[in-house]
């Protein structure tokens, strides 16, 4: 096999790819129900930056969880919010609104950039973490994470790739915060 047709090769699987991840978004549009809307609109606004310092005040005060793995659990957060940035900077993905003809999302774009989703990449971060430190409380962030990361795909912010992209890119920001500060 030569270099010119493995490059055709692989242009072709990431063809396929996007024209799944396309019509997966525009499948999922057609499920729109006005009460899972507000639902995933909340998800998201939980996945936002004062969502995540309102939960980490709740887990303090509240809750009680030791400063060592709200410590861990913020350093994932702003690794991975560091490294998500960077990465869609980077690859410079069109969101769905801006890539799909007569497609609109259901929630505004906080930036131009779909790849990787930075609300995924954050919140499997914490998660992760959270998981490494505190497993109990792991779980209940994981379940919160994949909440988080399918209101993305649901209000048409994301495409599914994005947000596979960005739950890998978040374990792998959790566990390099749990290495390092752990």
């Amino acid at each position: 096999m030569n270099i010119r047709s493995s490059t055709t090769t692989l242009k072709t699987g990431m063809d396929v790819i996007l024209r799944w991840d396309e019509a997966a978004v525009t499948a999922v549009a057609r499920l729109e129900r006005r009460a899972i809307r507000t639902v995933m609109r909340s998800l998201t606004r939980a996945g936002d930056t004062p969502g995540w310092i309102i939960h980490g005040l709740v887990l303090l005060g509240l809750l009680q969880i030791e400063p060592t793995v709200l410590l861990v659990m913020g350093g994932a957060a702003v690794l991975a919010t560091v490294t998500s940035q960077l990465a869609k900077r980077t690859f410079r993905r069109s969101r769905p609104t801006a890539a799909i003809v007569g497609f609109r999302a259901r929630i505004a774009d906080p930036d131009p950039f779909s790849f990787p989703s930075g609300h995924s990449t954050v919140a499997f971060a914490i998660a992760t973490a959270a998981v490494a430190t505190n497993p109990v409380l792991g779980g209940v962030e994981t379940m919160l994470a994949a909440l988080i990361a399918t209101s993305r795909i649901y209000l048409g912010a994301h495409y599914p790739v994005d947000v596979l992209a960005g739950i890998v890119l978040g374990v792998a920001c959790g566990l390099m915060s749990w290495g390092i500060l752990g």
